[in-house]
């Protein structure tokens, strides 16, 4: 007797998901034959297909949701209006709703070690104490929860991620489909740069593919499929995972693909036009080259330098941006962008100053650099345990990542790791993406893979320490 069809268990969760599948089809034909079709609808029928694979499928559904999660940061601004000063992401809600599944899956939870990482534990209390210009009448409930629900956020993702790879499989999955996301952000961000005519063939989810001229003269791609440039924070941080999915997959074809992908995301970060973004990927080029110059080194170098000197060819005023960009990080801004930029920065410092104990959620607007920010409006303390947690993680990562090269396939994944956290750093640091879900969620996931990892090797590592004899350690012995 037939059990199982594609890994599913045959029973009556089964036949109600395929009922309900079967009518949810009928009614999106019958609603698009009377009413059309957009791009919301498009993320209702989509959302509602991934609520019944999570809600009916189990922990296999909880696994595969949160791939699907992970594609969802692809959607960017497209969210749910709340409050005019608050938008809900679908991402939000995914994330959340895996959150409450697991603890309906009992084995799973006995599975898992469930733990956050303690500047987390420590920030808790200031995300409380935040909320006080709340009690006193003079701050907008919303806007304060614009801001906090975006920390709120890494804990489910964190929790969520830490079961979900348990499964050492699904590291190459979750890696692969954030990949492909940042792949996939730039693929549509190059095409309408180059093709906007194109582009008008999608007027319900491109509106102004049309590049935007800066005070230089530089020619900045809109991504609006995206909404915005910031789309290519996400390319920045998918982009190392090319190193690992290259040690785990030898073959020309996939790897041609990996390169062609690569060089998308690449050329899309250049045409970004984000200043401090160039910046973060010449680091984690440099890095790459240092650790791994025998293996990988050399080609990374290589494929940067060929798409920025061809763009250079192609895009007008690539020296007049990085001019400016050189005498912003020096304190010297001599474009409105970076003045405006450094005023922020000045204002929160100014702030930290004047209230060190913070004034509360979203008191300091967007300052375009979350450590200040974090400081500004939390008080000083908190933005030293938020520092804080960030080097310490960055440099028990490094460690790790030294010791993992005796493996070709972890320390690839290390590599790429690390990479990423460097440039979630540089986000946090120069950037700013607190203030929205869709700009901080990339940013947690890359910590929360970085923290799994970590915790993972230590756990590993504690096993094996407590299973050896006495004299195959000589701490053992010591001990």
């Amino acid at each position: 007797m037939i059990e199982r069809i594609a890994g599913f268990k045959l029973g009556k969760s089964l036949a109600i998901a395929s009922a309900l599948l079967l009518l949810g089809i009928l009614a999106v034909e019958f609603y698009v034959d009377r009413r059309g079709f957009s791009y919301k609808e498009l993320i209702v029928v989509l959302g509602a297909l991934i609520m019944a694979v999570i809600v009916f499928g189990g922990e296999r559904g909880i696994r595969f949701g949160l791939v699907l999660w992970v594609l969802t940061l692809g959607l960017g601004y497209r969210t749910v209006e709340w409050t005019p000063n608050l938008r809900i992401h679908p991402s939000e809600i995914l994330i959340w709703v895996l959150f409450v599944c697991i603890f309906f899956q009992r084995k799973m939870l006995a599975d898992s070690r469930l733990s956050l990482p303690w500047w987390l534990w420590l920030s808790l209390p200031f995300w409380v104490l935040a909320w006080w210009p709340l009690i006193l009448g003079d701050a907008l409930w919303d806007k304060m929860m614009n801001e906090c629900r975006d920390f709120l956020l890494l804990i489910p993702l964190m929790i969520v991620t830490s079961v979900v790879l348990r499964r050492q499989r699904y590291w190459s999955y979750l890696l692969v489909a954030f990949y492909v996301t940042g792949s996939w952000i730039a693929l549509m961000g190059v095409a309408e740069y180059w093709f906007p005519d194109l582009m008008k063939m999608f007027p319900a989810f491109i509106s102004t593919p049309k590049a935007e001229l800066t005070v230089e003269g530089f020619a900045r791609a809109q991504f609006s499929f995206w909404g915005g440039a910031p789309a290519t924070f996400v390319c920045a941080l998918a982009l190392p995972a090319a190193l690992f999915m290259t040690s785990i997959w030898r073959r020309w074809l996939p790897r041609t693909f990996i390169l062609v992908a690569a060089s998308l995301q690449i050329l899309a970060i250049y045409i970004g036009g984000y200043r401090s973004l160039w910046l973060v990927v010449l680091i984690q080029v440099l890095i790459a080259c240092t650790l791994r110059l025998k293996k990988h080194g050399l080609v990374v170098a290589l494929l940067f330098l060929v798409v920025a000197v061809g763009g250079n060819q192609f895009i007008p005023k690539t020296d007049e941006r990085v001019v400016s960009g050189i005498a912003a990080v020096s304190g010297a801004p001599i474009d409105h962008s970076a003045q405006q930029r450094w005023d922020r920065a000045s204002w929160a410092v100014n702030d930290v100053k004047e209230s060190p104990f913070g004034k509360g959620w979203s008191a300091a607007g967007w300052v375009h650099s979350d450590f200040l920010q974090v400081a500004a409006n939390l008080g000083i303390i908190a933005g030293l345990i938020f520092l804080g947690g960030y080097v310490y993680t960055l440099v028990r990562l490094v460690r790790r990542t030294v010791s993992s090269f005796r493996s070709t396939v972890e320390g690839d994944l290390a590599l790429s790791l690390l990479l990423s956290f460097v440039g979630a750093g540089g986000l946090l640091a120069m950037q700013g993406v607190e203030v929205l879900p869709q700009m901080i969620l990339p940013v947690w996931f890359v910590w929360s893979l970085v923290d799994i990892w970590l915790r993972q090797k230590a756990e590993a590592k504690e096993f094996a320490y407590s299973y050896a004899t006495a004299n195959l350690y000589p701490a053992a012995d010591f001990q």
